[in-house]
């Protein structure tokens, strides 16, 4: 099969192209490293802006048409801003890519748009945070406490006070900080010709980039990671929702080793915690789960709900089972890697999730891997040991925030905190 390849346009923007001649269908995606972790809170919620007004100047630059063109040839343009990046993308049917580059290219222009455009936008985005449930969640609770005095303890959508700041002057000025050399690529992945190559690379080497300060995905840390002297945080609410987070050393944790140990957990029909406590004692129906990476440091989160009296048995049978991971080496049927190994391949039938994961863990993670099936060797060579070394790495108490939202009343903390204790009084 095909592997990725390396095109560096005269202007500095580099270009990877994964090609797959078998799909009918294209996508492109434009990244920028840019998002809340490098936002002062004077600025917060900037990037995420940035994403919503070049969705319009797009627009304005296509003389209002975009939209009609979008629907007229089954053309897909989105995007999404994260902590550490922001991922433009248009996406449709081979015979489409020409219109895709012309959208796309666009993305790096310059933002020229009335004081109404931006206004409206402004509206719009505050609506949005008005109607996110961000500021309540459980998730922002526990980022404030993982994140504690850091950029990544902000929310991407910023506050109302912040987004009221943003104006055009402002706008423009951050995006031509974002949009440096260095800090944005393309991914195209699906089916394109060299032609098709040749006619986008003729429009992105139209665009200016300007010198900046390169992002390179280190986050910052807060003064508690790793030393979590206060284990347990708890906030008020009519419901009972438990969201367990552990501190990462990226450097200490084998590759790879961290998506093997979420699939045991919470991956599959059979990892530990659905089997354990949804499938035997019905605890909850669902867990939700993420790992947040970045080159140096990561968090890896999971949370659940249950009912008020079940608080202390969830906690104490999670804790158990963390614990039992760092007891003894997995078997290699416990280590289960099939989604990065055999599944793997079906990457190659979805040209936008080959996109994102090859983008993200190639050129923002830095990964080693250029192909599906290089990428699948180096989950192949991960071992029971490796596992072993990454549960007893992460699953440290004093890597421990456990948040809580529940009816303070009649929750007793004292009891938690002895589970805790527990937990903190094992030796490894």
């Amino acid at each position: 099969m095909e592997r990725e390849i390396k095109h560096t346009l005269k202007n500095g923007i580099d270009v990877y192209s994964y090609k797959n001649p078998a799909l009918h269908s294209s996508h492109i995606s434009l990244f920028v490293k840019a998002g809340s972790m490098y936002e002062s809170a004077e600025e917060n919620g900037i990037t995420h802006f940035l994403e919503h007004a070049v969705y319009r100047n797009v627009n304005a630059q296509m003389g209002g048409e975009l939209y009609s063109l979008l629907d007229r040839y089954g053309v897909e343009f989105g995007a999404s801003t994260y902590s550490e990046m922001i991922q433009f993308y248009v996406s449709g049917v081979r015979e489409s890519f020409k219109l895709a580059c012309d959208i796309i290219s666009k993305v790096l222009s310059p933002i020229k748009l009335p004081k109404s455009e931006i206004e409206a936008e402004k509206a719009r985005i505050k609506a949005e945070i008005r109607e996110s449930d961000d500021r309540n969640s459980l998730a922002t609770f526990s980022a404030g406490i993982v994140h504690e005095g850091t950029s990544l303890g902000q929310t991407i959508l910023g506050t109302q006070g912040s987004v009221s700041r943003i104006n055009l002057k402002r706008l423009e000025s951050y995006r031509q900080r974002c949009f440096c050399r260095g800090n944005v690529f393309l991914y195209l992945t699906g089916s394109f010709s060299e032609e098709d190559l040749k006619y986008l690379f003729s429009l992105l080497e139209q665009q200016e980039l300007y010198e900046g300060e390169i992002r390179e995905n280190v986050a910052p840390v807060s003064k508690n990671f790793f030393k979590r002297e206060k284990n347990l945080h708890v906030k008020n609410a009519d419901f009972t929702m438990l969201r367990f987070s552990f501190d990462m050393d990226m450097s200490r944790i084998p590759p790879c080793t961290d998506d093997v140990l979420y699939e045991m957990l919470l991956g599959g029909y059979s990892s530990r915690f659905f089997i354990e406590m949804s499938e035997k004692r019905g605890l909850f129906y669902d867990i939700a789960g993420s790992v947040e990476k970045y080159k140096n440091i990561g968090s890896f989160a999971f949370n659940f709900e249950v009912r008020g009296g079940s608080v202390y048995e969830a906690v104490e049978i999670t804790l158990s089972i963390l614990s039992e991971l760092k007891k003894r080496i997995p078997t290699p049927d416990e280590c289960i890697k099939t989604r990065f190994t055999d599944s793997a391949y079906l990457l190659y039938d979805d040209a936008r999730e080959l996109n994102f994961n090859f983008a993200y863990d190639c050129h923002v993670m830095n990964a080693p891997y250029r192909s599906v099936e290089e990428s699948v060797a180096l989950y192949n060579s991960v071992t029971p040991e490796d596992v072993f070394v990454a549960a007893r790495e992460i699953f440290r108490a004093e890597n421990l925030t456990l948040a809580i939202k529940a009816d303070k009343k009649r929750l007793d903390i004292s009891r938690l905190e002895q589970i805790i204790e527990k937990f903190k009084d094992e030796k490894l």
